[in-house]
């Protein structure tokens, strides 16, 4: 009986090589299956977040040091009225869309989160590439790298409507 058993033995070990790789195969189609249900998941909740965004005209936007330009969501486009195609602006480009009243206030809050990491908020005015002054709340947060230092800043915009102090720009 155990010469039977041990000429099947390469047979019994291919078989449950097969099995278990049968196993494997299995378990991993459903990973990918659950992947794919989260990354559609993540599309749906970004898609969400930029129809949100939208509707409330807030747009988020980014910097990182080692860039010269922003990065710009489109509804932050959209509340400058500034043309795609024209390209992300620079840092000093889009400090420029502020009243010159503002600018200053702008400056020292970009720099300060740069130099020493502080998060700012701020309210200002804009010129959009229309010629229309808005109203807007800035918020920028500190993005840190791994020896503490500031590596950049992402924040928010958010057009309050047109400006309540029309001042001549």
């Amino acid at each position: 009986m155990s010469v039977i058993l041990i000429d099947h033995l390469p047979w019994m070990c291919a078989l449950v090589a097969t099995l278990a790789a049968l196993e494997l195969l299995r378990r991993l189609r459903l990973a990918e299956r659950e992947r794919h249900a989260l990354s559609l998941d993540n599309n749906r909740i970004a898609l969400s977040l930029d129809l949100a965004l939208s509707v409330g005209r807030i747009g988020n936007w980014q910097f990182e040091r080692s860039e010269t330009s922003l990065i710009w969501s489109d509804e932050v486009f959209a509340i400058h009225h500034r043309d795609r195609r024209r390209g992300q602006p620079a840092l000093h480009e889009a400090i420029c869309y502020y009243h010159p009243d503002d600018r200053l206030k702008v400056r020292d809050a970009v720099q300060r989160s740069l130099d020493q990491g502080e998060d700012f908020d701020f309210h200002a005015r804009i010129v959009t590439d229309l010629g229309e002054m808005r109203d807007v709340l800035v918020r920028g947060t500190c993005r840190y790298g791994r020896d503490g230092t500031t590596i950049g800043v992402l924040g928010f915009i958010i057009d309050l409507g047109p400006a309540t102090n029309q001042a001549t720009v």
